[in-house]
Formats: C-alpha cells, structure tokens, sequence
C-alpha cells in the first residue's frame, strides 16, 4: 500500500515540476507581451503622429483634413483595445505568479538541505493584481498617455480654426488619461474582489 502511494506521490511531484515550468514560462510570456505592446504602439503612434501632423501642415491642394481624422479615430480605438490587453495579461501574469508562488511556499516550507530562502525569493499567493510598484501598471499608464497624446493630435485637426483649440486639447487629453488610470485601478481592483469572492465561496462547500 506504501509503495503505491509512494508512487503516486512521485507522480504528483513529476506533475507539479512540468506544471511549474510551464507556468513559469508563461508567466514571462505574459510579461514580454505587455513591453511588446508598448514597443509597438510607441513606433506606431510616432508614424502616426508625424503622418498626420506633417500632411496637416503641408500645403497641399487636397484636403487631407478627413482622411487623417479618420485614421487618428482608427489609432485609438486600436490604443483602447491594446490598453485593454495589456490589464487582461496583468490579471493573467498575476494568477499564474500567485501559483508559482504558492508552489515554493509549499517546497520550501519543508527548507530542502537546509534552505532558508533568505534572499527572500517570491512566495506570496496572494500577490496583488493592482500594485503601485508594479512596472507592469506604470507600463499600462504609459499607453494611456500614448492614447491620449493621439487624442490630443486629433482635436487640434479638428479644432485648429478655432481659437480654443489648445483649451480643449490640453484638457481632453488629461482628463481621457485619467479616466483610463482609473479604468485601471478600477478593473484590477475587481479582479481582487473576484478573486477573494471565489475563495470565500470555496471555504463555504468544504
């Protein structure tokens, strides 16, 4: 009887290494991607801005007014949506890391050959989905002023006759990028919620 569950602890333990290692790299998957966003929607707003300020500004006989408009509207719902991925891969890279964590908690309860995990490596499951210090927020903040610097670059085309345009540019724009930190705070802060929601209800069957 031993021997066998010997071996399904073995088999356990088997499972919880590839299942780490696994996690582990996916964990960076989610990670890089929210540096690749930016990276791409840096390079791309660049063009984007240059673009449409430079043939705004270029006496040309066409007018360009609304093909330029059309593609700032285009920029920024793809902004929106990337804003989006990058709090979804928060909420992913969380999860994951919150297992990960709970994973060395459990082995290194035990201090194999005497380990005392005294450089502090992460064991905490119940790693914050929304964090001041987290470089990955500050990253989604930077999308958002991205976001709304191309809002900016849209209402002055739009209002360049008149004399209120750098009122209403300035403070759009502000006010799109604290909606959109707020949209942030609000949606991690949710995902907690549901997160603590979910452990109380499992608590409740046991």
């Amino acid at each position: 009887m031993s021997e066998v569950i010997d071996n399904k602890e073995k088999e356990a333990l088997k499972f919880l290494e590839r299942d780490f290692n696994q996690c582990f790299q996916q964990m960076r998957h989610y990670d890089a991607q929210i540096f690749d966003i930016l990276k791409f929607m840096f390079t791309a707003y660049t063009v984007l801005i240059g673009a449409a300020l430079g043939l705004f500004k270029a006496n040309l006989q066409v007018d360009l007014a609304v093909p330029i408009v059309i593609s700032l509207i285009i920029g920024l719902v793809l902004g929106a949506f990337m804003f989006y991925l990058v709090l979804v891969n928060r909420s992913y890279y969380v999860r994951v890391a919150r297992y990960i964590n709970e994973q060395r908690k459990l082995f290194l309860a035990i201090k194999p050959l005497g380990f005392e995990n005294i450089s502090r490596m992460y064991t905490n499951e119940k790693q914050p989905y929304f964090s001041r210090e987290s470089t990955q927020i500050w990253l989604a903040y930077i999308i958002g002023a991205l976001n709304s610097m191309l809002l900016g670059v849209l209402l002055f085309i739009i209002f360049a006759l008149y004399s209120f345009k750098w009122l209403a540019v300035v403070g759009v724009s502000l006010l799109v990028l604290f909606v959109q930190i707020a949209i942030a705070i609000k949606y991690l802060k949710l995902q907690e919620s549901k997160s603590i929601s979910k452990d109380v209800s499992e608590k409740d069957k046991e």
